[in-house]
């Protein structure tokens, strides 16, 4: 993915962790320096565990780093789907955990003094007439699961949040957004600061697992650890059996326009962050400098960047057409892990080894959730762990060729639900 300079790279400063060298001693592994991963090594270390954490590049550098910004109560997936495959209780334990997360953010931000733009609200928005009883029916699912923070907007009440052509929407003042990048820096900075050894530029090559510990390799060094924590999410390549793999990696990507001044007040009166109800999504919102950043354009395979320009640049017209003759200062692109189900995929490899991944688009809350009971669950405390695990997945099929015809087919289906009246 060569789409990696994104204005959050370019509005922070973030540092630079040493690669591993030589043979190293841990409790606990930790592969991935994204949300996921930061969030286990952070709960581990504070509970007195010596922890190394293994990144490829440098924390932040994936999707953690690189995404829409956006915070999201719940999972990506149909609370019904839950309640059909957990039962109504235990589907109920996922929303309240699925909270949790939430807060979790809120609580990391103010304890370890992490600057990251962090702001209340978000809008769902409905694109069509035949959106909205699914967005009422949505806004009733969440109200009966004892969720008291949404409020329903017709098309003249909307526009007083947002001057965009909606039918509707529904604004979650328990959800929001921040700036990622800034967020995955203060974890790294907090984890590091609580005994993490954090390597960059460490690559896990093999993993070796037996009956007194798992072994992970880079191209210059060696960890040994009682217990390994994988949380690559997309970015977990060849680390986990194709048996395992419950995710295909889908393209997702952002600009980011001009700083547009007094205009941007105007576009967004509330500045919350806004997601509409196609299945191929617009996401977007401002920055704290008036940009808009504007995100979406989920392809199969590889993007060309004149092509996503224009398209992207065609899409923002369409939401505001008075952006028509502005074009992107910054572009930049990564990898979402879907799942066919869009539950997040949680699971073991033995006895040793956990792993968490497939947030299918909603990562900000669910991935420093999933490193946290996954921390729980090296600490002997792995009830939240184990009922996420119980969510059962398709499995993906081997080869590249093979997923990139199924991740195509999917797309133009998906695209042709859209453009239905």
């Amino acid at each position: 993915m060569p789409l990696t300079d994104s204005w959050y790279r370019a509005s922070t400063e973030t540092p630079v962790y040493p690669p591993l060298r030589g043979r190293q001693q841990a409790d606990v592994c930790v592969i991935g320096g994204g949300y996921t991963g930061l969030s286990a090594a952070l709960e581990l270390a504070e509970a007195g565990r010596r922890v190394i954490l293994l990144e490829a590049e440098q924390p932040g550098w994936g999707c953690s780093g690189r995404n829409g910004g956006q915070i999201n109560p719940g999972l990506a997936c149909d609370h019904g789907l839950l309640e059909q495959q957990l039962g109504r209780a235990d589907a109920l334990r996922v929303w309240q955990l699925s909270l949790a997360g939430v807060r979790l953010i809120q609580q990391r931000a103010e304890r370890y003094r992490i600057d990251c733009d962090l702001r209340s609200g978000i809008l769902l928005v409905a694109n069509r007439p035949r959106q909205l009883p699914e967005l009422r029916a949505w806004q009733q699912q969440l109200e009966a699961l004892g969720y008291d923070r949404l409020s329903f907007h017709d098309r003249g009440e909307l526009n007083q949040l947002l001057r965009a052509d909606y039918q509707a929407g529904v604004m979650d003042s328990g959800g929001g957004s921040l700036h990622p990048l800034k967020y995955a820096a203060g974890l790294a900075r907090a984890a590091a600061q609580a005994g993490v050894l954090i390597h960059g530029q460490s690559r896990a090559g093999s993993i070796a697992q037996d009956a007194t510990g798992v072994s992970v390799s880079t191209a210059l060094g060696q960890v040994r650890a009682d217990q390994l924590i994988i949380g690559g999410n997309a970015y977990s390549a060849g680390l986990l059996p194709w048996q395992q793999r419950r995710f295909l990696p889908i393209g997702s990507y952002i600009g980011a326009t001009r700083p547009l001044g007094d205009l941007a007040g105007q576009l967004i009166p509330s500045r919350a962050a806004v997601c509409d109800m196609n299945n191929l999504i617009d996401y977007y919102r401002l920055t704290p400098d008036n940009r808009l950043l504007f995100g979406g354009r989920a392809t199969a395979g590889a993007a060309r960047l004149t092509k996503l320009r224009q398209t992207l640049r065609q899409r923002m017209a369409g939401v505001f057409p008075q952006l028509a003759d502005e074009d992107f200062d910054y572009l930049w692109g990564g990898q979402v892990a879907m799942t066919a189900s869009r539950a997040p995929h949680f699971g073991r490899l033995g006895n040793r080894v956990l792993y968490a991944q497939g947030y299918s688009g909603q990562g900000v809350a669910l991935a420093g959730l999933a490193g946290r009971l996954m921390a729980e669950a090296v600490l002997g405390r792995s009830e939240g762990f184990d009922l996420f695990a119980r969510l059962r997945h398709l499995p993906v099929p081997p080869g590249t060729g093979v997923q990139t015809a199924i991740r195509a087919l999917a797309l133009g289906w998906y695209a042709l639900l859209d453009r239905r009246g």
